[in-house]
């Protein structure tokens, strides 16, 4: 595999952004070994391509330092492009960086033009964990057009109930930057980031959703508040697959479960 680090001026963020690409290759055991190995390298082909999004407080170096990734990339013969979201939560700042911007509309714009990535709907798919489960959903969401699957793991689904949890871990952000995220009255319920909001709008458009996908420890802390926002989607007739594994909110369950999801997505690897 290729493993990249790249640093480019993002003009929806007003800065410098930086991400991590993993771009499978042709390996040094399926070049010795193997004779059955894939073409990685014919004219015009276009991998296709899993956005995936750290959680509070990471970087685009988590899901490389912290989980195999880069190894499942290659076995599942998928393109892996990992930002840096910061702790945006992955939305349009109400005051600070566009993130929800840069991850769904420029930042893909940007890959297609360097990379051998494709831009098909059919081919791009976002997944994330924690406060990037929340992301992955608000731009699966935003820009239902744009994405075949969206799945998050041990998502920060509901907003509105964590924003007014008493337990501790909700009040770990710094007040001034989620004032900054969502508002002096960190109003995230009825607002444009309420995810309950953006689907409700999308189903009103008859708006052709990309598959949904929702796994969760039984033990994880946000178990109860993400079940809040399923079974609302639920109520609502819309498809999720939701499966609950023994485990809590920690690497071991991302490491493992992010393989589930990748088997899960609508690769053309996992299709043959």
């Amino acid at each position: 595999m290729a493993h990249l680090n790249c640093s480019f001026y993002s003009p929806s963020l007003k800065k410098n952004a930086k991400i991590t690409v993993i771009l499978p290759t042709v390996s040094a055991d399926d070049y010795l070994f193997h004779d059955n190995h894939p073409d990685y390298y014919c004219e015009g082909a276009k991998y296709q391509t899993l956005y995936l999004l750290h959680g509070s407080y990471g970087d685009c170096m988590d899901w490389t330092l912290l989980a195999n990734v880069g190894r499942y990339a290659q076995e599942h013969c998928v393109a892996v492009v990992m930002p840096s979201g910061e702790n945006s939560s992955y939305v349009d700042m109400l005051h600070g960086e566009a993130y929800l911007t840069y991850i769904s509309e420029e930042l893909p714009e940007f890959l297609s033009k360097i990379f051998p990535i494709s831009k098909k709907r059919e081919d791009t798919f976002i997944a994330g964990l924690s406060m990037g489960g929340f992301g992955t959903f608000r731009a699966a969401l935003e820009h239902p057009e744009r994405y075949a699957a969206a799945a998050s793991l041990s998502g920060a689904l509901d907003k509105t109930r964590i924003q007014n949890s008493q337990e501790a871990h909700s009040k770990k952000m710094p007040l001034n930057y989620r004032k900054a995220v969502f508002g002096e009255n960190l109003e995230a319920c009825g607002g444009k980031d309420d995810l309950r909001v953006v689907l409700k709008k999308r189903l009103d458009e008859n708006a052709s959703l990309p598959k949904l996908y929702h796994t969760i420890g039984t033990e994880d802390f946000l178990k109860d508040s993400s079940e809040d926002f399923i079974n609302y989607a639920k109520e609502l007739g819309v498809s999720i697959e939701y499966v609950t594994h023994p485990g809590i909110h920690d690497w071991k369950f991302w490491d493992t479960y992010i393989q589930e999801v990748l088997d899960w997505l609508p690769l053309a690897n996992n299709m043959v």
